[in-house]
């Protein structure tokens, strides 16, 4: 059973309806289902906007009460809080799935998927219920190789990991033969933990794809003092390759990162850093590792 957040307001209830949930405060936020919107006044827009889908999913799952509806997909993993790439996420859609033979949901901005065999829930953010998140991540069906390991890191990410390797590794076997899982195994012989960024993953893969060898994810390293935790690095010719996604105006951030650049080149670090236009085209910067690798091997 789903826990329904105590402020939304079922019509069918007979507190809140149509003629009376402006008089109460209340917006509609589903056909039947009627709370409030978040406040995102004070947050990053995507902050804002995982506010707003979290309600919106939350708001569509609410009428289904008692039916055997489960999330599906894309809408499972950003309810976990995992990246995806941007051409799979949908922040639009709640996408649920049904087991087969019963009723598939028919309703304004809800998708009805149909699975193989029993639905097993695996209790979501809010309490909404969903399957496994390896079952989540076999239903990324529009995805590549490196779409789905990209979400393999998201799944065992340094902070606030959802599974271990040796957990995805568990439910694969147990999902034998099911659709999607040949290209999960095969992903799975690049899915690293450690991770804290789909962009992280996205340069490791391009660097590896170009022949370099699969650098240490987030190693922790001294610098004096200080441990800092390099996106990328290979510890023994001391190189760090690390990825900027930073905004304009952050200037305190600039000035914290000047100072760790400098602690960890005093310690004999080169630090060869990444940006979003290195990730479309890459020739720079896997040129700047392949001499590193070449200069710091004599």
């Amino acid at each position: 059973m789903m826990t329904q957040s105590t402020d939304l307001k079922l019509a069918r209830s007979g507190e809140v309806t149509s003629r009376n949930f402006h008089r109460l405060g209340f917006e509609r936020l589903s056909w039947g289902v009627y709370g409030h919107r978040p406040d995102t006044s004070a947050v990053s827009e995507y902050e804002a906007r995982r506010l707003r889908f979290l309600t919106m999913v939350r708001a569509s799952l609410a009428s289904y009460e008692g039916s055997p509806v489960v999330l599906h997909g894309a809408t499972a993993l950003q309810m976990l809080g995992v990246a995806l790439p941007a051409h799979l996420e949908d922040w639009e859609t709640c996408h649920v799935v049904v087991p087969r033979g019963k009723y598939r949901p028919t309703r304004q901005g809800v998708v009805g998927h149909r699975v193989r065999g029993e639905v097993t829930v695996w209790r979501l953010v809010g309490g909404l219920p969903g399957m496994h998140p390896v079952d989540h991540w076999a239903q990324l069906r529009d995805a590549s190789r490196s779409d789905l390991i990209e979400v393999g890191d998201g799944l065992v990410r340094r902070q606030h990991p959802l599974l271990t390797i040796a957990q995805m590794d568990r439910r694969l076997r147990e999902l034998a033969g099911a659709p999607g899982v040949k290209s999960l195994r095969r992903a799975m012989l690049q899915v690293l933990p450690g991770t804290d960024s789909i962009y992280e993953t996205r340069t490791r893969l391009i660097m590896t794809n170009a022949g370099l060898p699969c650098p240490k994810v987030n190693p922790a390293v001294r610098a004096g003092w200080r441990t800092y935790h390099l996106d990328m690095a290979y510890l023994t010719e001391r190189i760090g390759i690390e990825f900027d996604g930073r905004g304009h105006g952050q200037t305190d951030q600039i000035d914290i990162d000047a100072e760790r650049r400098r602690h960890l080149q005093d310690e004999g670090w080169l630090i060869i850093n990444v940006t979003a236009k290195h990730l479309i085209d890459p020739t720079e910067f896997i040129r700047s590792v392949e001499r590193a690798l070449v200069l710091r091997a004599r």
